[in-house]
């Protein structure tokens, strides 16, 4: 498997209490009905693409905020989702680490909703994962 060699490498890795409650609170406003709010919204979440370790946070809303609400957290990893789809040539490996461990430890998640985006997730960085080493 692509990720036996890397998976043993445990990366530690806290959020600035602040940037959470930022990052939090988009998403919370991005599921306003109202497309005026979205779309700020949308440009807020494209500019926190340029820093290296806001996909950790979207990592760690999904998979360790358990006391967030369901849509919130399936947002996030939807975002996620996004990022690894178009920037996972571009994450550090710190982060690709930090993603992985973080699906890995959470596919038994009590919310249907959360395991299947973990799910996705986990899917989804494979086939990202063996992309890249196939172009190596």
């Amino acid at each position: 498997m692509v990720w036996d060699r890397q998976t043993k490498m445990e990366y530690e890795w806290k959020p600035d209490e602040q940037g959470l409650q930022q990052i939090l609170q988009l998403l919370k406003e991005s599921q306003s009905p109202d497309t005026t709010i979205q779309r700020t919204v949308q440009q807020k979440l494209e500019q926190l693409n340029q820093y290296p370790d806001f996909n950790n946070y979207l990592i760690f809303v999904l998979t360790k905020l358990k006391s967030e609400d369901e849509p919130t957290r399936s947002l996030s990893g939807l975002i996620l989702k996004n990022n690894v789809k178009a920037h996972f040539q571009n994450f550090p490996n710190g982060v690709t680490d930090f993603i992985k461990s973080e699906c890995l430890n959470n596919i038994g998640d009590s919310s249907p909703l959360i395991r299947a985006t973990v799910d996705l997730m986990l899917l989804l960085v494979s086939i990202s994962l063996s992309s890249v080493e196939l172009k190596l």
